[in-house]
């Protein structure tokens, strides 16, 4: 099938409104004439003629598909032998006026028509519906046609005598007639009719054989053909039989069939093909059928209310049908119902042509609406879904969603339908990128037709905008609860730090009381009680103060190790680098560290510097804790905008799974985390133990040298 030229659409409508035009002139002109016209002559001509290029004519300009030319061709045949016909009767009928110029040539025409009309029709069942044989290995049947076409229309034209009218209407000399051809009637017509009857029954054959390799909705659209094929040559049959077994010419019976073999033919082959059009979608000519029905239903509309105001309340008012007041009041009439009843044979035309589903352009009408409405993000997929089912006729529809972390959302029309083998799907994109999918499952007996096809790449191009709202909007939704989340921690952790920070001070308080505080008013009363004895027990007073020295020595280093807890002045005054060298000197020769140049180098803001600090304390602290003789090593480094701080031991370490929170590591991890940055422990048994933890840090100053 290919798509119609221009030049070829319009040869179409030329010769569809000719052929019309003569059939509406003569079928006028036969209801004035003295001979009453055949009825069944005419139902067949009007079904042939209309029917046939009616048909040829739509096919053509929507598809181009071969079929169309042969059902035109058929119609313009017809419809050409009708005024033929009449030119060569008016000559006959007037025997005593010198006949009319041409009426032999007309009559050859007049009786040659009819019989290309029919020889053609083979071709409808062996091309039908795609516009070639059902495959290569029927092509024998097409030269087969066109042998006998050839020979027998070339014996019906060239063949000398007499050439008689339909029913005998007109008699007349061949024009054109050879002698010896006469002669040549077995070889030319005998054989050209039996190779077209050999090339009917193939093609009758092929068009059954198509049907029964055809699934779904092509097996319904080659249905009633085939079955108009099988009828006609069941008929020919018979009437042939009938013919041999002697029935005569007058027999009723007979007569019946010939009539039967006429209808089948001439309107059994036009309906077979209008409901494979109209009701199971062929060649996709919805839109054409569509305004047709409108525009034809808009002017019997006007015209029947025009002649009902004009003709009919005239009659009864007794006034002339010229009435210039009646005129206006018809005119004015139709001018307000206009509107109205184009709206109402609009939607008679698509429920005829759609069926219960709306048209192409309301599915997309509809669906633009809806997302111009700025509709919730919720309600978007669902409505997606619903429009690609409703607009092609699918059972069910499914629109899936590409998020940003790789997972999918998919949302089905009805909802909670599983759409896992669908029948067609198609994929949605944006900017470049696939985002998402539109699928429908279709009945199995409806396949998807072209247009609806491109209805489902109209609505995909449509959805990518939209579905990238959703998933800026489903983005949006995840940062949102990460927020909150985070949030959520940061307040756990600031409770958590001033609590602990509460409890630092109440045990800084309890150490410094219950421990040195006490040793030093100890202290205090005795020196006080030596001072009074000096004189009298010199040698006791200076035994007892050497063992306070000794005792205040003691007590003032206990008094470092508690202050080990607070900040440093070395931290404020030197930075990070100056206090970690401090801490690892005290901590023993087991301890080292390491730091690199730009940590060395740089100051940074103190809430960092404070954070990594305590950190690496409380982190060697724990090591000597739980790890005591234990090798520790505190690696410093800064970049791209971070503090990198790694403490680690060669001690016996422990099973991360059976960890517990300590308040040791829940301070690190809510000192690190108040700060946006992050702290991860990693250990194992008879592996040791690494505390590794990125704070970001904003640089100040270098460091002097």
């Amino acid at each position: 099938m290919s798509a119609p030229t221009s030049r070829s659409a319009r040869v179409a409508r030329i010769v569809h409104i000719v052929s019309v035009a003569i059939l509406i002139l003569v079928t006028a002109a036969s209801f004035f004439g003295d001979e009453r016209p055949d009825v069944l002559y005419g139902v067949a001509v009007i079904a042939v003629v209309g029917g046939f290029s009616t048909l040829g004519r739509l096919i053509i300009t929507r598809t181009g598909n071969t079929i169309g030319w042969i059902f035109l061709g058929i119609g313009a045949a017809a419809a050409l032998g009708l005024p033929a016909e009449g030119y060569v009767q008016a000559s006959y009928e007037t025997p005593y006026v010198a006949a009319l110029p041409g009426s032999d040539v007309a009559g050859l025409i007049a009786s040659a028509m009819p019989g290309v009309a029919a020889m053609t029709i083979p071709m409808l069942f062996l091309l039908f519906p795609t516009g070639k044989p059902p495959s290569r290995r029927w092509n024998w049947v097409g030269w087969l046609w066109l042998t006998g076409a050839v020979l027998s229309l070339g014996w019906l034209l060239l063949r000398p005598g007499e050439i008689y009218g339909e029913h005998d209407h007109f008699t007349i000399h061949n024009p054109i007639g050879i002698p010896f051809v006469e002669n040549l009637r077995f070889l030319l017509f005998d054989n050209g009719t039996l190779l077209l009857f050999a090339s009917a029954v193939a093609s009758i054959v092929s068009l059954v054989v198509r049907y029964r390799r055809s699934r779904g909705e092509e097996r319904q659209q080659i249905k009633w053909l085939a079955f108009v094929g099988a009828a006609a040559l069941g008929l020919f049959i018979t009437m042939n039989a009938l013919t041999i077994l002697g029935a005569g010419e007058g027999s009723r019976f007979l007569d019946l069939v010939w009539f039967s073999f006429v209808l089948v033919l001439a309107a059994g082959i036009p309906v077979a093909t209008a409901l494979a059009i109209f009701r199971y979608r062929l060649y996709d000519v919805d839109v054409v059928i569509s305004k047709t029905i409108v525009y034809a239903g808009l002017a019997v509309f006007i015209t029947g209310a025009y002649v009902a105001i004009v003709v009919g309340i005239g009659a009864l008012l007794g006034g002339d049908r010229s009435d210039t007041t009646l005129q206006i009041v018809a005119t004015a009439a139709v001018a307000v119902a206009f509107a109205p009843a184009r709206q109402r044979l609009k939607r008679v035309a698509n429920r005829f042509v759609y069926g219960k589903r709306a048209t192409p352009y309301e599915v997309m009408s509809s669906f633009g609406h809806r997302m111009a409405a700025v509709p919730s993000v919720h309600d978007v997929l669902p409505d997606m879904a619903e429009t690609a089912a409703r607009g092609v006729g699918a059972n069910a529809a499914r629109v899936m969603l590409l998020l940003s972390d790789g997972s999918r959302r998919s949302v089905t029309w009805p909802a909670g339908e599983q759409v896992v083998e669908p029948t067609f799907s198609l994929p949605v994109g944006h900017a470049g990128e696939r985002i998402g999918e539109i699928a429908i499952v279709k009945p199995a007996n409806e396949p998807l037709r072209p247009a609806e096809r491109a209805l489902l790449e109209d609505l995909a191009g449509n959805a990518g905008p939209a579905l990238h709202n959703v998933l800026l909007a489903s983005d949006l939704e995840t940062k949102a609860r990460e927020l909150a989340s985070q949030t959520i921690e940061i307040e756990r952790s600031r409770e958590r730090l001033v609590t602990a920070r509460d409890a630092q001070r109440r045990r800084l308080e309890r150490e410094l009381r219950d421990g040195v505080g006490t040793e030093l008013a100890l202290i205090r009363d005795e020196i006080g009680d030596d001072a009074e004895r000096v004189g009298a027990e010199t040698a006791v007073v200076e035994r007892s103060l050497d063992e306070l020295g000794t005792r205040a020595n003691a007590a003032l280093e206990e008094l470092r190790e508690v202050a080990r807890g607070i900040f440093p002045p070395l931290l404020i005054d030197k930075g990070l680098a100056a206090a970690l060298d401090t801490l690892v000197r005290k901590a023993g020769n087991e301890t080292t560290l390491a730091i690199g140049p730009e940590a060395l180098a740089t100051r940074f803001d103190p809430g960092a510097e404070n954070a990594v600090y305590f950190c690496c304390v409380q982190a060697l602290q724990n090591a000597q804790r739980h790890a005591p003789g234990a090798n520790v090593s505190i690696r410093l480094s800064a970049g791209d905008g971070q503090l990198v701080f790694v403490v680690r031991d060669d001690g016996p370490g422990f099973d991360l799974e059976s960890l517990q929170a300590r308040e040791g590591m829940q301070i690190m991890t809510d000192r690190v985390s108040a700060l946006g940055g992050t702290i991860a422990i990693a250990s194992a048994t008879g592996r040791g133990t690494t505390v590794t933890g990125h704070v970001p840090a904003r640089t100040l100053e270098a460091v002097a040298g």
